[in-house]
């Protein structure tokens, strides 16, 4: 495997460490400052940022562990929320053999993830071209609790936005390289609706509080998702479902356009 998908990139688990050099065989304790990782070595030394190339983690997903190292890091300084530190990295077998990219490309051609926080000094790694990622750069950081925003509920109805998961049960009916226009009513994204683009969904934590349109109409319709969903029943169709009447509703924190 010389990829992983973004459901196999989400590396969960710190295992160990592998460190580049002899004279740094000493252990240490590798933790996210936000998005960057922290090395904090046994002997005193604080290694972040560049001084990390090199370090190889063993990681753990379901599928076991991996040799995961860090090639090189930059700066993301198109992120909204401020810049975001990302990492390059690549897969390696236990005799040290590359394996390939870490990461897929995003749609800026990048390879590159960065550490998902989990609030205790604990992280999972993450991919700039997957939906988790992608909220992450579009201002929605679940860590983030400095502004008051409802943070983590913002980014989980931001990846079932992104992936057309209606119901918000992992089931995306979206399509790779589908343009949306999202905006949310905190004004973290605003709306830049190009013309032919209709209102399609409000969404919150849990999925789509409404549905306007199915947004790949040959993934799913309407009357599917009432069948599947019937919280959704009384709230699909652009009559029950537009940007008046959700505005109002306080379940509802993002909102997206597409074309239909």
């Amino acid at each position: 495997m010389r990829t992983l998908s973004l459901a196999s990139s989400l590396l969960t688990i710190l295992h160990g460490l592998v460190f580049p050099h002899a004279a740094m065989s000493a252990g240490g304790r590798l933790q996210a400052d936000g998005p960057e990782l922290v090395l904090s070595l046994d002997d005193g030394r604080i290694l972040r940022r560049e001084a990390l190339i090199g370090v190889r983690l063993v990681l753990t997903d379901q599928d076991g562990e991996k040799q995961v190292r860090i090639d090189g890091i930059e700066e993301d300084n198109t992120a909204t929320g401020g810049p975001l530190l990302l990492y390059r990295l690549s897969i390696h077998s236990p005799d040290g053999k590359e394996l390939g990219p870490f990461c897929l490309s995003d749609p800026q051609g990048r390879r590159a993830g960065f550490p998902m926080p989990d609030g205790s000094g604990g992280f999972r790694f993450t991919c700039t071209s997957g939906a988790e990622g992608k909220c992450v750069r579009m201002g929605y950081r679940p860590w983030d609790s400095s502004r008051g925003l409802p943070m983590q509920e913002l980014h989980r109805a931001c990846m079932h936005m992104l992936r057309a998961d209606y119901g918000g049960d992992d089931r995306p009916t979206t399509r790779d390289g589908t343009s949306v226009d999202v905006f949310d009513r905190f004004g973290i994204q605003k709306s830049e609706k190009p013309d032919g683009m209709q209102f399609e969904a409000a969404w919150g934590p849990d999925g789509a509080v409404c549905v306007a349109h199915p947004r790949i109409a040959q993934n799913v319709t309407l009357e599917q998702l009432a069948e599947r969903h019937p919280r959704l029943a009384g709230r699909l169709g652009p009559k029950n479902c537009n940007l008046e009447t959700m505005r109002p509703e306080p379940r509802a924190l993002l909102f997206n356009h597409s074309f239909p």
